[in-house]
Formats: C-alpha cells, sequence, structure tokens
C-alpha cells in the first residue's frame, strides 16, 4: 500500500521531493518508468527532427552548388560519363603528383641535347653496377684483373686497338671473318712478363696455403 495517496492515483509530472521520499518502491519504479518512456519519445522525434533538418540542408546545399555551375556542362557530363571520368582521374592524378612536389620542381625542365640523355643513363648504370661488383657495361662479375669491366668486355676493349707484336686480325673484325682467322698476341711471351706471371703465381699459391 502506498502512503499519503490512492494506489491509482495518476503520479505527478514534476514529483516533489515529499513524493519521492514518501512512496513506495513500486509507485518510484513506476514513475521511473513514464519518466523513461517520454525519454524515448522525444529521442525518437529528435532523430526525425534532425533526418529532415539534414535533408533539407542538403537540398539547398545541392541547390546552391548547381547555382555555382554550369549547368550545360554538368548535362554533357551526365550524358557522356566515360568522357568525364577518364578526364577527372586525370586531372586528379596530376593534382596528387603535383601536390607531392615543390615549387622549384614543378618549374619544367630544360631538355638536354640529342644523346647526352642516353649518356647520362649509361653513366649512372655503369656506376651503379661498378658499385654493387658488376660489369659497367653488363650485369656479369668484375674481371678479376679489372676494376670496370667483366673477362668479356676486358678483352674486347684490350683489342679495340692491335697489341704490339701481334700477328693477324683482331678476333670480330671483318678481316679475321673473312681471312684465315689467325691471331696470335704477344702478350705475355717477353722474358719480363714471363718472370713476373711466374712470381705472382707462386706467391698466389703460398697464399692460399
Amino acid at each position: 500500500m502506498s502512503r499519503g495517496r490512492p494506489p491509482k492515483e495518476k503520479l505527478p509530472l514534476d514529483a516533489p521531493l515529499n513524493f519521492l521520499l514518501g512512496c513506495s518502491d513500486a509507485d518510484l519504479a513506476s514513475y521511473q518508468l513514464a519518466r523513461l518512456s517520454s525519454v524515448a519519445n522525444f529521442r525518437s522525434q529528435l532523430h526525425e527532427i534532425l533526418d529532415k533538418l539534414i535533408d533539407e540542408m542538403s537540398a539547398s546545399a545541392l541547390a546552391g552548388w548547381f547555382r555555382a555551375q554550369d549547368r550545360k556542362t554538368l548535362k554533357d557530363a551526365i550524358e557522356s560519363p566515360v568522357e568525364t571520368i577518364e578526364r577527372i582521374v586525370a586531372h586528379s592524378k596530376k593534382q596528387i603528383r603535383d601536390g607531392q612536389r615543390s615549387a622549384e620542381e614543378l618549374i619544367p625542365r630544360t631538355p638536354l641535347p640529342p644523346g647526352a640523355a642516353h649518356l647520362a643513363a649509361a653513366l649512372r648504370y655503369a656506376e651503379r653496377n661498378i658499385a654493387e661488383g658488376k660489369c659497367g657495361v653488363c650485369p656479369e662479375p668484375l674481371d678479376r684483373n679489372s676494376v670496370r669491366y667483366c673477362t668479356r668486355h676486358l678483352t674486347i676493349m684490350r683489342l679495340r686497338k692491335p697489341p704490339k707484336g701481334a700477328k693477324g686480325s683482331l678476333p670480330g673484325s671483318i678481316d679475321w671473318l673473312y681471312g684465315d682467322g689467325v691471331f696470335e698476341s704477344a702478350h705475355g711471351k717477353a722474358e719480363s712478363q714471363r718472370k713476373a706471371l711466374k712470381e705472382a703465381n707462386e706467391k698466389r699459391k703460398r697464399g692460399s696455403k
């Protein structure tokens, strides 16, 4: 039984302190549920109002955007979407690319003279390969007697000019291809060269032991 009022009496909206202090636990629970129900109703109404507000703001922004655009261009874009998408993608890529560069990088570079670009690329390739222990012309390892060329290109560079005392045409030349194909180099045949080669071989053998 509740104290101070009949059990079926309507609960007050603005509950006084005396009511909250003197009512039963069941009446207090009923009052709490009534207030939670009111909160839920107001929240539902608030969501509906917010949805309507967002829809009206979106419609207003869309109308303002259409006023700021060329509606004929928009109509053409809608009628030909593929070309429009390609143009937009190209513009976006350009914006992304240019947005990551400084003002100095956006200045067009002066084109190199004909052949200079190829020469610069070849020099960079050679420097990179040599730093990695490779031939400056191809990706083969360096020859043990060279700091720039592999065995094949070292031989080619050595044979660019006829060695002193050599007999016959250089290998790979027209005379060598259509001649007897004989080439005899005098490299390593001098007495001093044979002596130096012998000492180097003996030193290499002692070092490997």
